[in-house]
């Protein structure tokens, strides 16, 4: 939270503000000051300046008289010590009027300089003004408003919080006897509504303090007179901490509105413009955290960097702005993983603290913020020494904070959290028992921050998260458990969360759920964790593009498998199915629901069909296009959340009517067990306690298999094997990926393929006289050959059953509920050289073979296969082939596409289109099937758009294919494809394809076994 600086103007407030172009005068010296100290000199150069009064003087002049007369004070009752040019101010002579101008003036340089005599010879001149002014005087409430304001600065300064009370009882009484419309009115509401805030986040105040300062600024809001600016800046400041402490949506929205109008309304030229600059700054950084759209977090670094530039480089003040930007910069860094934006970060950070004094409120906040952007470093690999300095800056920080700081609870469970990375760091540098201190210093943070935070606090959902974290692990290191009793509390401070923010209420019941489930209470861990599954679809910021989309859903990875293995281990396979449709392929589902089909509707109730069609068809427009995706456009941001609040009051509207009350709500498994017509589905599912599969037919109960041999562990290592054996280009790694590929195979098959071949029910629909199977790994399973599966040698997967994978089951339901195709037009695509590639000659051949079998129209080869050729091709084609290069983002799947001649076709490009006639789409190109880690669950590649494009079959790749052997798998599989406009025996014909290739090298896996069906 930035700390609010009043900015006193600087001429035209009331007839005794400090006016410019007042005559100098010389002054006198050989007067001793406080201490015995000599301040001849010191006088006489103040003396330059002054003529009777202050308003001639600029920067170190206003300093020197401050010092002077600080010095002078000790004086005041022997008026004979006392030069003549300084009675109108100290001394049985002074004049109030005049002291109150010197006062103002002092405390308007004490903003930009840390001189400790401004304040206090501000204080003194004031306080003495106010006093001796009479009561009915017309400046005297404003009087009354500048001393409040300069102990509130005081205060600022060295913390002492009987200045900020003062400041709060001053700032009353002024704005009390400033009557409404005078011309300084929004000066007193603005300080005194300043002066609460800080004693809310600095000063031990309350949320009532809060209330009050937002209050006061709103009143001072409709002033249209000058200082407006200023008021606006600091009423959105004051809604950006409300935001910040209750969570209100709407407190974000309206800080970043006031603070909008305050920027426009300020010059560029202001020497106070940081100021506005600097809070709008800090309310898009907290949007971002909340929505986690990326132009938020690029137009508060912007904003951000205009306040640092512009700030005064002698600001005593201005560490708030470098601490706000730095941690703009640590939130991107965590985002994209770019060393520039940590370096900036901690420049930044280590600015803000150096900017400091020790006594500074603000200090133990600059601290916090620069130890999580170390710890931030930490985390991606910059070295031990960053967890070091962020524990240092930590401790420090906590150290420094008093018991009932706002912020208490947040720093004490943030250096929880740095303590646990000590725990973690597992690399020989500390014995087991050091550890343990780590852990338990960890644990006992944790719970001090859970009980300094009360129970309405938005930040209650993160400390409890981080609380049950570390229980889990300190229960998985073997350590103490805590007892049912206190699971059970937990459980219900969880629920109790729902002021919070749905990412955070997230982490907290998936961190809970967790332990619960290590603590083999089931009912507990299904109760969080279903909770946390059902929230996840709010965390994604609909407005924003692909990208910031699964940015966000990459940070609960392994949810959905814990929430599935505790319906398993209460024996309801029906809900472990279910809630894996809920948490799985939430991206695919979102673009599925913008092509539900409305018939029904449209016969119930035309006119909400019309509306709710055009609503959809705006949103499709705005998220329509290639290059530069949404989020990186603020106007399309802001107008996509417009169109989305449309949406859901629209839903809300449809689901009030009969038959309507599940309208575009996830289907029940009754709804989309059809889609295993033919066949079965085989949910397969890992956890931390146990693994399971689900065999899922069209007209029975879902069948639960145990899979004992499977264990969490082993897939963890199973995955690391696989992906440096596929990944890497090095010959090290070729030879590699032939002796690990293999050995995945037979995992696979004792842990979990042959359990359930042998589990299958004997009544489910084969082809050939081999079971039909679909296969709906979760989690890190997806990366997975299951259906190669088997022993050297032996009968393996492929000689037990005809296998397919589906992203879930309604995208199966999608395929299968499409018409297929009557005609069969062929796009062909084949790219034999793509510049920072290595050739690829075989695809051509590819291309010249299926041309042939297919020869119109010609196929799209080298320079004619660009992008718009491509996309005009592919609405008429039914068919489409690509043999090319595919580039793969593992951090951002979206990323991902086919390297055409001119460009990439991406997945959002591929994902957008709407093809009602498309039939089968084959990806002869690298990794086009591969979901990555972090996103797996979310099943974000190539073959799953082409799917939300239309087609109802993809054949695509687990991994890098090796360009002959892919020329001879497409020949091979076109071979055994009957000559129809239908692709329906298209897993069949892979399935041969595979078999082949296996026969003719059965020791090389690593060729064969990649290939992938997804449809019907």
């Amino acid at each position: 939270m930035l700390a609010v600086r009043i900015r006193l103007p600087t001429e035209g407030v009331g007839d005794w503000w400090p006016r410019r172009g007042a005559r100098r005068s010389t002054g006198r010296g050989g007067v001793r000051g406080r201490g015995g100290v000599a301040i001849h000199d010191l006088l006489g150069r103040a003396a330059r300046y002054v003529s009777g009064k202050l308003d001639a003087l600029r920067g170190a002049g206003v300093d020197e008289a401050a010092r002077a007369l600080w010095q002078l004070q000790p004086q005041a009752g022997a008026t004979q010590r006392i030069p003549r040019e300084w009675r109108d101010l100290v001394g049985p002579e002074a004049k109030y009027e005049e002291q109150a101008e010197a006062g103002a003036r002092f405390h308007e340089r004490a903003q930009v300089s840390a001189e400790p005599a401004l304040l206090e010879v501000s204080i003194s001149l004031l306080t003495e003004a106010q006093a001796a002014a009479p009561v009915d005087h017309r400046n005297r409430g404003v009087y009354l408003a500048c001393l409040g304001s300069a102990y509130e600065l005081r205060f600022q300064r060295t913390g002492v919080r009987s200045d900020i009370n003062r400041a709060v009882d001053f700032g009353e009484e002024g704005m009390a006897a400033v009557p409404e419309g005078h011309i300084d009115r929004v000066f007193a509401l603005t300080s005194l509504a300043s002066s609460y805030h800080s004693r809310c986040e600095f000063g031990g105040g309350g949320s009532s303090d809060l209330e009050r300062a937002i209050e006061l600024g709103e009143q001072a809001a409709t002033y249209d007179r000058r200082d407006r600016e200023l008021a606006l800046t600091n009423l959105a400041s004051c809604y950006a901490h409300r935001f910040e402490r209750d969570g209100r949506p709407g407190d974000l929205e309206r800080a970043i509105e006031l603070g909008e109008q305050s920027v426009s309304g300020t010059p560029k030229d202001h020497p106070a413009r940081s100021l506005p600059l600097a809070n709008l700054q800090l309310a898009y950084r907290l949007r971002f955290e909340r929505d986690g759209v990326s132009s938020d977090l690029d137009r508060s670094i912007a904003l951000g960097e205009q306040a640092v530039v512009g700030a005064r480089d002698d600001d005593p003040d201005g560490g708030g702005d470098c601490s706000n930007l730095g941690e703009a910069y640590r939130s991107r860094f965590d985002r994209d993983g770019v060393p520039s934006d940590l370096e900036r970060a901690v420049t930044l950070g280590e600015r803000a603290v150096q900017a400091t004094s020790d006594g500074q409120p603000s200090r133990v906040k600059y601290l916090s913020n620069l130890a999580i952007t170390y710890w931030s470093g930490f985390q991606r690999g910059a070295g031990p020494r960053y967890l070091e300095r962020a524990i240092e800056v930590a401790e420090q920080g906590l150290a420094a904070t008093p018991d009932d700081h706002v912020n208490r609870a947040m720093y004490l469970s943030n250096l929880g959290t740095l303590y646990r990375s000590g725990f973690e760091r597992n690399d020989g540098s500390r014995d087991q028992a050091e550890r343990s201190r780590y852990l338990a210093r960890a644990v006992e943070l944790a719970e001090q921050a859970v009980a300094a935070t009360p129970d309405e606090h938005v930040d209650r959902a993160r400390h409890l998260s981080n609380l049950a974290g570390l229980y889990f692990l300190r229960f998985d290191a073997g350590g103490e458990r805590i007892g049912y009793t206190a699971l059970r509390h937990l459980e219900a401070q969880v629920s109790r969360t729902a002021g919070a923010s749905p990412v955070h209420r997230v982490h907290a019941g998936h961190s809970a759920g967790s332990l619960a489930q290590a603590m083999d209470d089931p009912s507990s861990a299904q109760r969080l964790l279903d909770a946390a599954v059902k929230l996840l679809p709010s965390v994604v910021p609909r407005e924003a593009g692909w990208a910031d989309q699964e940015h966000r859903l990459k940070e609960h990875f392994g949810l959905v498998g814990e929430a599935i293995a505790a319906h398993c281990a209460n024996g309801d396979a029906t809900g472990a199915v279910e809630i894996a449709e809920m948490g799985r392929g939430i991206l695919l589902a979102a673009h599925l629901d913008t092509r539900t089909d409305l018939t029904e509707l449209e016969e119930a109730h035309p006119v909400l069909a019309q509306r709710f069609r055009e609503n959809r068809n705006r949103l499709n427009a705005t998220a329509a296009g290639r290059g530069r995706m949404p989020a990186e456009n603020a106007s399309v941001v802001a107008d996509r959340k417009q169109l989305w609040n449309e949406h859901d009051a629209l839903l809300t509207l449809i689901r009030q009517h009969d038959r309507f009350d599940r309208f575009h709500l996830p289907p029940r498994l009754d709804e989309l067990r059809p889609a295993a017509t033919g066949g079965a589905v085989v949910l397969v599912n890992t956890g931390y306690r146990r693994s399971d599969a689900i065999i899922v037919t069209a007209d029975a109960a879902p069948v639960p298999v145990a899979l004992d041999r499977l264990t969490l562990k082993d897939c963890m290592a199973r995955t690391t094997q696989l992906l440096d054996a596929t990944r890497a280009g090095s010959l090290t790694a070729a030879l590699s990926k032939q002796r690990v590929i293999p050995e995945i195979l037979e995992w696979l098959w004792t842990s979990t393929v042959e359990p359930v071949l042998t589990a299958l029910p004997t009544s489910i629909g084969t082809v050939e006289s081999k079971p039909r199977l679909w296969w709906l790994p979760t989690g890190l399973l997806g990366i997975f050959p299951l259906h190669a599966a088997g022993l050297p040698g032996r009968p393996g997967a492929l000689d037990h059953a005809v296998s397919s994978y589906a992203p879930t089951l309604r995208t199966l339901a999608d395929s299968r509920s499409r018409p297929a195709a009557t005609t069969r037009r062929q796009l062909t695509v084949a790219i034999e050289r793509t510049p920072g590639r290595p050739d690829l000659p075989h695809t051509v051949t590819e291309a010249a073979s299926l041309h042939a079998h297919a020869p119109d129209p010609p196929p799209l080869i080298g320079e004619d296969a660009n992008l718009d050729n491509v996309l005009t091709a592919l609405h008429s084609a039914t068919w489409a082939h690509f043999a090319c290069h595919a580039s793969a983002d593992l951090a951002a799947p979206s990323r991902g596409g086919l390297r055409l001649a001119d460009g990439t076709l991406s997945i959002p490009d591929v994902s957008r289109l709407h093809l009602t006639a498309a039939e089968l789409a084959y990806l002869s190109a690298c990794s086009t099937a591969d979901r990555g880690v972090q996103h797996a669950d979310e099943v974000i590649h190539l073959a799953s758009a082409f799917h939300l494009a239309g087609f109802r079959h993809v054949i695509a790749s687990l991994w890098p294919l090796d360009d002959p052997l892919a020329a001879v798998a497409a020949h091979a599989f076109y071979r055994r494809l009957p000559d129809t406009p239908a692709a329906d025996r298209a897993a069949l014909a892979l399935h041969h394809a595979t078999r082949e290739l296996r026969e003719a090298q059965p020791d090389r896996p690593d060729l064969w076994s990649s290939l992938v069906h997804s449809g019907p």
